[in-house]
């Protein structure tokens, strides 16, 4: 899903009630980040490394997730990707498969934008970027409360990571799972094959048979 920029806002909201600053996220890199990398880097921009501390990431954060609920739902431009809704139903009524999250969203914040587009009750775990900072650790939570929920391990062959940025298809691929591209962000279906995904679709809708048929 997009929120159009809710999150985006949210963060310019918070920036500006804790340290007065304007466009905090003004240039800054977002896509395939964690939040908190996120906010690490725009403080370091903002207001220089002294200010990037444990307790200046939490106050942000805080704010954050306190203007996000609103910013997402009147967000105008809010979508749930094309083909996403069927592709969860055929998924989680499968007894052979299971459905969790991997985001660098901090858990609340992931469940607040799922909950406009009535997304949370196909995921019942997940890893997020309140679980860790580091991209393949998160993905490495998610699998392994996946293995928790299913009651034994489970083959690294048959975990799927799907992502729309290279950092995501790097992120599986360290964590040692496989990985699937989808072209519904930045990057093309080209550009996500070329960063080790090994099945790249332009979107649920168009690609729902072939990952179906990946995944088999």
């Amino acid at each position: 899903m997009n929120t159009g920029g809710a999150g985006v806002r949210a963060l310019d909201r918070a920036f500006k009630e804790i340290l007065s600053i304007d466009n905090a996220m003004e240039g800054v890199p977002r896509h395939g980040r964690t939040d908190r990398s996120i906010v690490r880097h725009a403080l370091m921009a903002r207001a220089g490394e002294d200010a990037v501390t444990p307790d200046a990431l939490e106050t942000i954060i805080e704010a954050y997730l306190s203007f996000l609920s609103e910013e997402v739902e009147i967000s105008e431009n809010y979508r749930v990707m094309p083909g996403i809704v069927e592709t969860l139903r055929d998924l989680s009524g499968r007894p052979d498969t299971m459905i969790g999250l991997a985001t660098g969203n901090v858990e609340l914040g992931a469940r607040i934008k799922l909950h406009r587009g009535d997304l949370n009750r196909y995921f019942a775990f997940g890893g997020f970027g309140s679980d860790s900072e580091n991209r393949p650790e998160l993905v490495r939570r998610a699998a392994d409360r996946a293995c928790r929920s299913f009651g034994s391990d489970i083959d690294p062959q048959d975990i799927f990571v799907i992502g729309d940025t290279p950092l995501d298809i790097d992120a599986a691929q360290q964590a040692g799972f496989r990985a699937v591209g989808v072209a519904t962000g930045d990057y093309n279906v080209d550009q996500l094959r070329e960063s080790g995904a090994e099945c790249a679709i332009s979107d649920f809708a168009e690609g729902r048979y072939l990952f179906s048929t990946f995944i088999e």
